[in-house]
């Protein structure tokens, strides 16, 4: 074949296969290149988004309910829409534009979630007089995007006697159980923390103590460190340190003098230092950075008869010992396979061990013992509210998505999510968004952003509680209750755990707080952001100058718990009063399993009270909506 013969089969044939090839290939590194702009655009907007609801939660102390809590989600998703539209302004018009490619938006919350997607609320009728019969059927032609109706965390359950029982879960060990049991019984409604009931012993209503497993639960003094506004107009304010507790649901501060002591009303309502005389402290709410003193005699007395302390870790306690034990004589013998479809509600799925994410096969879920401790992550019980969660959001997500209704032809399904990515959602307060249908190239967009919200008033995880310790300077540090340092230092002698000197004998001081406590709290003292007054909950120091704040100690993070992706002793070790090792001796991780810490170590039971008696105040203190129901 001659030569030109070869270079008009190049010129005929492979010369168009080559500019395809390139053509090709260059679709493919835009289609990448603009995926990767998607992807980052979506998280970005998602992280802002949760951003906002923290804001608006964490400074809101009416967040808790139901009303608020809508509000705030709906404003979070007002920040996604346009934090999204602006990242992505080169390939959409407008918010409208983009809302037809999110299916939906997961928001997960303490004990339920809510789906914002499209849903028909427009009912058509038979004809156009008024006295014509309602066709009461959906017609379809007017959907629109909100919020879905709130779902809860639950299950149903057949008993023995064939009766159906719900049971509501939470992202921590509290349930509510309501249904017929038959019998005396009859319709029951009750709500409370399930733990192992044989753990609470020693119970004192009068000094209001008692031991959980070991360890003395007893009144704590709560401290925080608070700016109060004195002037607006000339920009003063004063810093000072408060004692305080919770009244349904709500912090009451007890005022002090410039020297730090204590007030207390006398006989004619003047304010003193001698508690002898009434006993009834001077208090006040913290209202928008204003101390508004509370008249209220019913508090006044109730801030009186517990001197000021906090006992919401004893009645945690008693009150889920007396919750736990009915749960055992009520649900005591149920297993997973007493479980009922959600497909219809009424059969039971009995020996299908792969209906829920988490097999527990026989184990009796509401039988809280040592094997199955329910405070603990890896207890049946944990496992079980675990895929109950799971099945409820992957059943509603995927009906939700799969009836999607836009005016783009794109066939919506919910995509497979890693375990990974489940972890996220049903350990934590969450967001997650989903954006599909946008073409990048020849094919279309699928994927989903996950952020999880661990500030929030929602719930309190057994990793977030912070131990304060402080040096010999008495400036603090905030760590881990499984930190290395922490256990180490309280040993040597270098830190110790925050004490305070009281006039109450007997009493016990907190030394251990939620995540919220150790976040930068400001004030706006003016239209300038430079005026801004900066302070953290859980900081000491007296003292105020103008603006300027003086005599302050540091409060920082440990950095060893910051670096370290995990506690250097696991959590469940110190809820279970177990012997500690380093996270790399461990046995399952290759190690030796030599014992660090011994469950009699005087810096472990420091370390362990201080926990057990924080996560229990804090999540008694919590406002629980479906809670506090009839018994």
């Amino acid at each position: 074949m001659k030569l030109q013969h070869l270079a008009v089969i190049f010129v005929i044939i492979i010369l168009p296969i080559s500019m395809i090839m390139a053509s090709y290939i260059q679709n493919q590194i835009d289609a990448i290149t603009l995926q990767t702009k998607y992807d980052s655009s979506l998280i970005s907007a998602t992280y802002d988004a949760v951003q906002a609801f923290q804001l608006n939660t964490t400074n809101n102390k009416y967040s808790s309910i139901s009303d608020s809590k809508i509000r705030d989600i709906e404003a979070a998703i007002s920040t996604f829409y346009n934090s999204l539209n602006t990242s992505m302004s080169d390939y959409s018009a407008s918010v409208s534009d983009l809302e037809a490619y999110t299916p939906a938006i997961l928001f997960t919350l303490y004990d339920g979630y809510y789906i914002y997607s499209t849903y028909d609320n427009v009912y058509g009728t038979t004809g156009e007089a008024e006295n014509e019969k309602v066709d009461i059927t959906l017609d379809g032609s007017n959907y629109q995007k909100g919020l879905r109706p709130y779902v809860y965390y639950s299950a149903k359950y057949q008993l023995q006697n064939g009766n159906i029982i719900v049971v509501n879960y939470t992202l921590d060990n509290a349930i509510t159980v309501y249904g017929d049991f038959g019998g005396s019984e009859g319709y029951v409604t009750r709500s409370g923390y399930l733990i192992n009931p044989d753990y609470v012993q020693n119970i004192d209503d009068n000094a209001k103590t008692l031991t959980y497993n070991g360890v003395t639960i007893e009144p704590e003094i709560l401290t925080e460190h608070l700016i109060t506004i004195e002037d607006q107009e000339l920009g003063t304010a004063r810093e000072d340190d408060y004692r305080y507790i919770f009244y349904q649901n709500e912090k009451v501060y007890q005022d002090q003098d410039e020297n730090g002591n204590l007030l207390y009303y006398d006989a004619a309502g003047n304010a003193t230092t001698d508690r002898s005389i009434t006993g009834i402290p001077v208090i006040f709410w913290f209202d928008n950075y204003i101390k508004t003193y509370i008249n209220d005699a019913s508090i006044r007395e109730a801030a009186r008869d517990c001197n000021m302390m906090s006992t919401s870790a004893f009645d945690y306690y008693k009150e889920a010992k007396e919750f736990s034990e009915w749960v055992i004589n009520h649900l005591g013998s149920i297993t997973q396979s007493n479980t009922l479809r959600v497909e219809d509600g009424t059969t039971p799925i009995g020996s299908d061990t792969t209906y829920l994410a988490e097999n527990t096969g026989d184990e009796r879920i509401f039988l809280a013992s040592d094997t199955n401790d329910p405070m603990l992550a890896e207890s049946a019980f944990n496992n079980h509210r675990l895929a109950i969660i799971r099945k409820s959001i992957e059943t509603n997500m995927n009906t939700v998505i799969s009836n999607y209704r836009t005016t783009t032809l794109y066939d919506y399904a919910m995509p497979v999510m890693s375990e990974e990515d489940w972890y996220k959602i049903l350990n934590n307060v969450s967001m997650v968004t989903f954006l599909q249908g946008m073409t990048i190239g020849f094919r279309y967009y699928n994927n989903y952003a996950i952020i999880t919200n661990n500030v929030n008033k929602e719930v309190v995880k057994p990793e977030n509680i912070y131990i304060i310790a402080e040096d010999s300077s008495g400036n603090r540090e905030y760590h881990q209750p499984g930190c290395k340092d922490l256990l180490e230092g309280l040993q040597n002698g270098t830190i110790s755990l925050v004490t305070e000197n009281t006039s109450t004998s007997g009493s016990y001081t907190a030394s251990a707080y939620p995540t919220a406590s150790f976040q930068r709290q400001s004030i706006r003292m003016s239209e300038n952001s430079e005026d801004d007054l900066n302070y953290y909950l859980q900081a000491r120091g007296k003292g105020m100058v103008g603006s300027t704040i003086t005599g302050q100690k540091t409060l920082t993070g440990c950095y060893n718990c910051i670096v370290n992706a995990t506690a250097d002793y696991d959590i469940d070790d110190i809820i279970g009063g177990n012997d500690l090792i380093n996270y790399p001796d461990r046995v399952e991780n290759g190690g030796t399993g030599t014992i660090a810490f011994r469950s009699n170590n005087s810096a472990y039971q420091a370390v362990r009270k201080a926990y057990l008696t924080a996560l229990a105040r804090e999540r008694q203190d919590l406002y629980k909506s479906n809670f506090d129901l009839s018994i």
